[in-house]
């Protein structure tokens, strides 16, 4: 079917195989496939009922969170969530904890289910400081001070004779003990285990209280962890969320006191805060890196405002300046990769303008999908109101394409369900439909992998020093070595390849005795995951290993075809195909030094997005060479305007056109009608950026900067 992705349409094949649905897949190809669609498409299709007799399952909402595993996987956290809210006894309690209570209400309330024996073990999350809340519940509650009955060790070498012994003398006059990042010292935290079980054995004085904290850690015992009530004080999500807590950092008090200039820029600084925090969650779409992002970014950025506007008699406001130290300083001192920078400087060019004293529109480059115009300055209350009014969750906030979200909801589904996948354990029993393969061992599996994979590649082999010296060194040009080049890779990988499977073979016959190493390689091939060598060995890639060795297959095709032609290159290159992009595109700047004389280092590669693709190319280009293998994620090429347009539903990647790469001298002036677009080899994007490509546009490029448009050379199985 052309709606249903071949993932998803193998997962409904599968749900075919349980009782009850044996029909499911017919009725979806045969029977009603446009009232199906129709449910695909459906914005929110859990709460949409499915089409036929398959509308029961509304009474069975287990099931029908299985249809939506096959079909919609990026709804499938937010169904899960509502399902366990309304199936188990107290199922909202679950899900929403205490979402509305401050920490200090938390800590209370877990300090009262303490006791001596049960210690209070925080999970640390960035910006959260549990220290500072246990001293002044500490004050309140049992008069504390540090020194007389309350100790503070943070851990660390040397650290530890000096906890064991403030554990005994709280353990002893009933003091309380804080013991912060005990994950420095995972080997200790087994000491610490037992020294606790002999407190409780010896009964500590009843005032005695433990406070631990660390980072997520898997080294720290599960026996201090099942003894201790556990918190954490994670961050908020979603927008509003996050607006009001950004809001809240600053009194009503110090609010009302403020110039309604400065109101305006605060609210606008509240909401640019919440963006960058909330746009992680896109991940390499939102950031290439992740950054720590506080409430002290905001608080700083605050006090500048305040220093820079008060008491300031002049009418202009210096919007450069406020920009320049919001987002190269206050900001900008986290961000470490460029492009990331970018998208922060267009953020603040976006809002920090003299329309905002007026009134903008809160949704960047929306063009009225979604409107949420800026308040107009006013009183505290009339800003918490304002907030409330703030239009449901989407993409769009931060100048995204909906399918933004698509993305990122698919990559939290199987996330989930590769945890619960690992908590199964790993065990392989038959599926229940008699599937052959369901019912082998993971080795037999991994051997029979073992043999289809030997048999790919045993036999290739590129003669790279025979083709060498068949060329003369006038015929040996930059794209010759870059090809050669290629065929060294290739063939070093391929050696690996068979020589670790050829190991691993006689492991499985019992004639070798299997090491660490051929047990990693067979739990790989068993996995479907690429083993270490051939990931440091091979090319960038987010494949699983069945489509890794399809795309293995075809990077040898063009290398082949390269081989029984030396002296001439393809007339369209697939640089998605090459272990070294880069190198081909330098190929290009250095024919062009050596045709014009320019020097290499001023040279830049730009693009030319032709309307043909490579069947339609019959002849190499008279300038630069023509290149395909470019998909552009975040928004579409039309061909028919030549240019930039949004992106269609659920199209998550769109394929270029054939490109013609050029090089030449970079100059000064800006052409408004250009988007600047990074590219990447894997749409995990950093580290493997390969160059900037110019792509047309009718909309302001600044759109497509927000919108985190990109171009990945290997899209893997998107």
């Amino acid at each position: 079917e052309d709606w249903v992705p071949s993932k998803s349409w193998g997962l409904v094949l599968k749900l075919c195989e349980l009782e009850g649905f044996e029909n499911f897949g017919t009725n979806m190809e045969r029977d009603a496939p446009t009232r199906f669609k129709e449910w695909f498409n459906e914005l929110t299709p859990e709460d949409v009922k499915l089409p036929l007799d398959w509308k029961r399952l509304d009474s069975l909402p287990f099931q029908k969170l299985m249809v939506l595993r096959c079909l919609r996987p990026d709804r499938m956290c937010g169904a899960l969530a509502e399902w366990i809210r309304n199936a188990l006894p107290d199922g909202r309690d679950y899900m929403d904890c205490d979402g509305s209570s401050s920490f200090r209400q938390i800590l209370q309330n877990s300090f009262e289910d303490s006791t001596s024996t049960t210690p209070i073990f925080f999970i640390l999350s960035p910006g959260a400081d549990p220290v500072k809340e246990v001293e002044a519940m500490g004050k309140s509650l049992v008069g504390l001070q540090l020194g007389t009955n309350y100790w503070n060790v943070a851990m660390g070498q040397g650290q530890d004779v000096i906890a064991m012994a403030k554990l005994d003398i709280g353990h002893r006059e009933g003091h309380w003990v804080m013991l912060q990042n005990v994950h420095l010292m995972p080997k200790w935290c087994v000491e610490l285990e037992k020294k606790l079980d002999v407190f409780a054995v010896e009964n500590s004085h009843p005032n005695f209280r433990v406070f631990l904290s660390a980072d997520p850690n898997k080294g720290i015992p599960i026996g201090v962890l099942e003894r201790s009530i556990k918190l954490t004080n994670e961050p908020p999500q979603g927008m509003l969320a996050n607006l009001r807590r950004s809001f809240a950092l600053f009194s009503k008090e110090d609010f009302e006191d403020r110039d309604t200039k400065v109101k305006a820029i605060l609210f606008v600084l509240c909401h640019f805060h919440s963006l960058m925090l909330e746009r992680k969650k896109f991940g390499p779409m939102g950031y290439n890196m992740k950054y720590p992002f506080s409430a002290g970014d905001l608080r700083d950025s605050a006090q500048v405002l305040y220093n820079y506007l008060e008491g300031s008699s002049s009418v202009k406001i210096p919007w450069d300046d406020l920009r320049y130290i919001f987002g190269e300083i206050m900001y900008g001192g986290h961000i470490v990769d460029d492009w990331d920078r970018r998208m922060c400087e267009k953020y603040l060019l976006y809002f920090m303008r003299d329309e905002l004293l007026d009134e903008i529109e809160m949704v960047p480059y929306a063009d009225g999908k979604l409107s949420w115009p800026s308040p107009q300055p006013g009183p505290h209350e009339k800003y918490l109101e304002f907030i409330e009014t703030m239009p449901a969750e989407s993409p769009l906030f931060f100048g995204m394409h909906p399918n933004a979200e698509i993305n990122f909801r698919t990559v939290q589904c199987d996330k989930t369900f590769d945890i619960l996948m690992s908590l199964i354990g790993g065990s392989s029993g038959s599926s229940g439909g008699g599937d052959e393969e369901a019912a082998m061992s993971p080795m037999a599996i991994a051997e029979n992998t073992c043999s289809e994979i030997l048999e790919e590649v045993q036999e290739k082999k590129f003669p790279t020093d025979d083709v060498a010296r068949s060329m003369s060194e006038e015929e040996k040009g930059p794209y010759q070595f870059v090809f050669l080049q290629e065929c060294e890779y290739m063939n070093g990988l391929v050696f690996e390849m068979v020589r670790g499977l050829q190991e691993l073979q006689l492991g499985f016959k019992g004639e070798l005795t299997m090491s660490e190493v051929m047990e990693d390689l067979a739990q790989s091939l068993f996995s479907e995951k690429l083993p270490t060598w051939w990931v440091k060995l091979g090319f960038a890639s987010t494949r699983p290993l069945k489509s890794w060795r399809v795309n293995l297959q075809d990077r040898c095709a063009q290398l082949d075809d390269w081989i029984n032609d030396p002296l001439n290159i393809p007339k369209v290159v697939d640089i998605s195909r090459l272990f070294n992009p880069q190198s081909f595109l330098t190929a290009i700047k250095q024919i062009c030094c050596q045709n014009q004389g320019l020097e290499l280092d001023k040279l830049h590669v730009f693009t030319e997005v032709t309307k043909r693709d490579a069947k339609q190319v019959d002849a190499e280009s008279k300038e630069g060479a023509f290149v395909t293998g470019m998909f552009l994620e975040g928004a579409r090429w039309d061909s028919t305007s030549n240019s930039l347009e949004d992106s269609r539903p659920k199209e998550m990647f769109t394929g270029m056109p054939v490109i013609n790469c050029k090089a030449g001298m970079q100059t000064d002036k800006q052409d408004k009608n250009v988007y600047s677009c990074p590219t990447y080899c894997v749409p995990t994007r950093r580290p493997y950026f390969v160059f900037t490509a110019q792509l047309r546009t009718k909309a302001p490029p600044d759109k497509w900067v927000l919108a985190g448009v990109a171009m990945i050379l290997d899209i893997g199985g998107a």
